[in-house]
């Protein structure tokens, strides 16, 4: 396939870049900055230096002379088990929770780029943990205990609340906000808060109380490790960003503290006319006189939970990507972004199709107008314009697309509206190749919608640095690849490809034990045998990772049949490929 001119550059800029980064990947680290969508380039030895300084804080963090993991993946699917077996959960529940392939949290740093000397933000990566499952399954749960009354989805859903909303003369816009929520949340306090609403909660379960209290316990308490630079740390208070419960406990504890607060506001006839919460930025409109009332019983709460507050200035108070404006007796708001922000979006010259460069265009434009009063319509036609030319999108292209916005408006037509659940499933794109009528919704049987959607092979996530990566050895979900390096005299170089969901030194433990005992029950073992060859099994290599067993066993067979040349596997295993393709794609 030939490329045009811009496909050239950008692929020569995108190996030069990778080039680059190769010879350099001792020294520096790539990574993406906390806020404002930016790519950050660390000195390693900056980076290392500033973990270690974080996990110095002995009231938070502390050394563990083990790594838990194993232990935890039994209790976790003890726990599972006994779940079932008393009719708390169904056989699909049990097959969801089960795990077999944990793997200790891995934390990593994301640069505060806004804030002086560049600070990192701790992020575990806890898609592997043992409770991950259990985790989502009690979130779920725990959700239908999250006040309605509080928190927004985002600043679309504050704005609405906005619009019925009219000022007295003495009301301010103030912002309070928490510092470092996560690591500062009181644990058994979250549980207790849990508990205190017990009577909603097991409307929507079947699991009793008791086994429910060990449960939370179980992913709160004992599941709260990470480890970095192969030493692994338990977090002694609160809970790490990057566990999925996270942002659910910290929604159940601040909503607690919200009504405590509120309600001893009210008991001295101090009303706040509105109070709105995304994550851990509370927004509010409050009499002036109460406002040094309510930071203090905000901070009174507990001594762990700390909060700072921020006033309109000029009448004006940024909140998340809206400024509030006060006009009079009435509110106003304009679009807003951070000075951090990048303005990247996604590229005009990116491998997607055009239509979802046109709806990234649409969804930016028809957000800002939204979130805007009219008056503010012109400037923000140059914010637009100014965006989209840095992403390449060309003039003609944004000036239609700003005037069909503009028409909409004009009809009253403009809406945002929370998209319909869907069902994606991922091809990669491939210019000129892909079939455009592929990407369709195709109607199932239980009328829900899955969607065809595609994803490029080349990414900016790809020239990233891979943060604290598991030893290959004790990874999981795997395809791999292991070297024939024959015998004296006889070099073979020939591979074998597999592909295990345990941890891959158990799996070449039995390659091995095959070898030694003179087994064939791998087309590996059998040429050994055969030919009385050795295997480089001190060297495996990884060759794709993926959860996902059809697709894992798909990438196997592909992988086999790129090698078809050299490769030790059977026949049965090369010609399996297209078989294999079509149940993942099924």
């Amino acid at each position: 396939m030939n490329n045009n001119e811009m496909e050239k550059y950008i692929m020569g800029v995108y190996e030069q870049t990778s080039k680059y980064l190769h010879n350099y990947k001792e020294k520096i680290i790539i990574t993406t900055a906390d806020k404002g969508n930016k790519t950050v380039i660390l000195y390693k030895d900056e980076n290392k230096s500033k973990m270690s300084s974080l996990l110095e804080d002995k009231t938070t963090y502390k050394t563990c002379r083990i790594d838990p993991t194993e232990k935890l993946q039994r209790t976790n699917n003890n726990l599972v088990t006994e779940l079932y077996k008393n009719n708390y959960i169904t056989k699909m529940e049990k097959f969801k929770l089960i795990c077999h392939t944990a793997e200790a949290p891995q934390l990593y740093g994301l640069p505060k780029i806004h804030k002086d000397n560049v600070p990192l933000r701790p992020i575990s990566s806890s898609t592997q943990v043992p409770c991950y499952n259990i985790s989502h399954y009690i979130g779920k749960i725990l959700k239908n205990i999250i006040s309605k009354d509080y928190n927004i989805k985002n600043s679309v859903e504050l704005k609405e609340k906005l619009n019925a909303i009219s000022f007295d003369k003495d009301d301010i816009l103030v912002s309070f906000d928490i510092v470092s929520l996560f690591t500062n949340i009181p644990i058994h306090l979250a549980i207790k808060n849990i508990l205190d609403k017990w009577e909603i909660l097991q409307k929507h379960t079947t699991i009793p109380k008791r086994r429910f209290l060990v449960l939370l316990q179980f992913c709160l308490i004992d599941n709260n490790y990470f480890k970095y630079d192969e030493t692994t740390y338990t977090q002694t208070y609160g809970m790490p960003m990057g566990n999925p419960l996270s942002p659910t406990i910290a929604d159940i504890v601040l909503d607690t503290l919200l009504d405590e607060v509120l309600n001893e506001l009210k008991q001295n006839n101090m009303e706040i006319k509105l109070i709105s919460k995304y994550v851990d930025d509370i927004f509010a409109i409050i009499d002036r006189k109460y406002k040094e009332t309510t930071l203090k019983l905000l901070n009174l709460y507990h001594t762990k939970i700390q909060f700072t507050v921020e006033l309109e200035k000029d009448k004006k108070l940024p909140y998340l990507d809206m400024t509030v404006i006060k006009d009079n007796n009435k509110i106003k708001s304009n679009w807003y972004s951070k000075p951090t922000s990048s303005g990247r979006i996604l590229n005009y010259h990116s491998t997607q199709p055009k239509s979802m460069n046109i709806n990234t265009a649409n969804n930016l434009i028809n957000k800002i107008f939204f979130l805007s009063n009219k008056e503010y319509q012109n400037q923000n036609k140059n914010k637009i314009t100014e965006i989209l030319l840095k992403n390449n999108y060309p003039k003609h292209t944004i000036n239609k697309l700003i005037n069909k916005q503009l028409e909409n408006l004009r009809n009253d037509q403009q809406k945002i509206k929370d998209e319909e659940i869907k069902h994606f499933y991922s091809v990669p794109f491939i210019p000129k190749l892909t079939n455009r009528n592929a990407l369709r919704t195709i109607t199932t049987t239980n009328e829900s919608k899955t969607t065809i959607a595609y994803k490029s092979n080349y990414t900016l996530q790809k020239l990233f640095t891979k943060r604290n990566r598991t030893d290959k050895l004790k990874q999981c979900n795997v395809v791999y690849e292991i070297t024939c390096y024959g015998k004296e005299g006889e070099p073979c170089n020939k591979v074998y490809v597999g592909t295990t969901k345990r941890m891959l030194s158990t799996r070449i433990n039995e390659h091995e034990a095959d070898v030694r005992k003179g087994k064939e029950s791998t087309a590996l073992s059998q040429h050994m045998k055969e030919c009385g060859h050795n295997a480089n099994f001190s060297n495996v290599k990884i060759l794709d990772r993926e959860q996902r067993e059809n697709k894992r066993y798909t990438l196997e067979s592909l992988r086999i049949q790129e090698r078809i040349h050299k490769s030790i596997n059977t026949k049965e295993d090369k010609d399996n490929t297209k078989l294999q393709y079509s149940v993942a794609i099924i």
